[in-house]
């Protein structure tokens, strides 16, 4: 494959995003915006130990005044189905205008999801998975239908992310089925946060290894955007750029965790990574990383920190050239691109193997029949056609 993209013909359509606030803090923020949209009934979705255990959030609380009409902490991770359903109701009960989110992936996930919901008269469980996409394949009979939703939606969603998973980007939501153990993909018109505010000060409150190891799940977009057949030189640019970025801010980051400026470029990395969500399609990194996400309980951003050396050790003889440019981004010129990066997550602290993060070695047959039935892992540069090759690259991370 050509080192530069050679898309002669292609379109590319933006999510729907405004506007990127980068370096100032949320309650100096977001009362401006509030009053751009004349809100008056503003819901809060939050992580249950930021809205407990940050000054800050309380400061931003008072900024709202008496138009909070509410706050939604009971998201976990992967965003089990019937806590978003919780959630629904709760954002029905305000009669909100308008939703801020507050915290990682799960909760900016969970919100488009209730955005969704409310925009089609969800009500019930049913009702939702007819609009999901799921892991094995099949689909619910209004998965994907872009003609179901007008413009503009009735409430949309302010997002201040405090991971670096990107989830922020793209018009896609994953909702955890608890009961199979399976991840659900929900997409519709406009889903993403309107605006986002990457507030460095707020992101301190963040543990140190998901804030690292969501920092790979985005270098992971890029890379994996790179190195799709969709991509093309408006994107090339930008992944190689959040490469660069990432591998020259990360660093600084874990050195020195208090320094805002490191953050907020670790921040403006993800915004670069995330310019590809939902316009060209992932490899078997992330579709992987889905199944161990569901299945084994691995958070995000460690499945991206094993299951990416591994993926483009296996994926090398496909897209050779492409590698090398990836392995120069990271400061590597004459490395593999695999090692590169695994050598930047073993710099970082995170794990680099299937072991490390606790997934035992007789759940790799099951891992793998999965994960050949993934949309995404379909879309891998190298075909893969049978769970036989899936557990080859497990073996690889193992």
């Amino acid at each position: 494959m050509s080192q530069i993209s050679t898309a002669a013909v292609f379109q590319f359509n933006y999510a729907g995003l405004e506007s990127v606030s980068v370096g100032e803090r949320v309650e100096q923020v977001l009362p401006a915006l509030m009053e751009k949209y004349a809100a008056q009934r503003v819901f809060l979705l939050a992580t249950g130990s930021l809205s407990r255990a940050t000054d800050q959030f309380e400061e931003l609380q008072a900024a709202l005044g008496g138009r909070c009409a509410g706050l939604f902490d009971g998201i976990t991770a992967h965003s089990p189905r019937e806590q978003v359903l919780q959630a629904l109701a709760a954002v029905r009960t305000a009669n909100a205008d308008l939703l801020v989110s507050l915290g990682g992936g799960s909760i900016i996930d969970a919100v488009k999801v209730v955005q969704l919901a409310l925009d089609q008269g969800i009500e019930t469980a049913a009702q939702l998975l007819d609009y999901a996409q799921f892991s094995d394949g099949l689909r619910g009979s209004k998965a994907g239908d872009m003609s179901l939703f007008g413009k503009p939606a009735r409430i949309r969603q302010i997002a201040v992310p405090t991971t670096l998973s990107g989830a922020e980007f793209s018009n896609n939501a994953g909702v955890l089925d608890t009961r199979k153990l399976a991840k659900e993909s929900y997409r519709g018109m406009n889903l993403c946060p309107r605006n986002i505010i990457y507030d460095p000060q707020l992101a301190m409150h963040t543990p140190e290894w998901l804030w690292l190891s969501t920092a790979i799940r985005s270098l992971d977009h890029a890379i994996e955007g790179y190195c799709s057949a969709a991509t093309n030189a408006f994107l090339d640019g930008h992944f190689l750029h959040a490469m660069r970025l990432f591998a020259e801010s990360l660093p600084q980051t874990r050195q020195h965790p208090q320094d805002a400026r490191s953050r907020s470029l670790n921040q403006q990395a993800v915004w670069l990574a995330g310019c590809g969500l939902g316009t060209v399609a992932h490899g078997a990194s992330h579709g992987i990383g889905y199944i161990l996400g569901s299945l084994c309980g691995v958070p995000h951003g460690y499945t991206s920190c094993v299951m990416l050396p591994a993926v483009l050790e296996w994926n090398s003889h496909e897209n050779a050239q492409r590698q090398t440019a990836i392995a120069t981004a990271l400061g590597r010129p004459g490395a593999s691109a695999a090692i590169a990066v695994r050598d930047l997550v073993t710099a970082l602290g995170m794990p680099t193997t299937l072991r490390a993060v606790g997934v035992s070695a007789d759940m790799l047959p099951e891992i793998a029949m999965r994960a050949i039935k993934h949309p995404v892992v379909r879309s891998n540069p190298r075909r893969l056609e049978s769970a036989a090759q899936i557990e080859e690259i497990l073996q690889l991370a193992w």
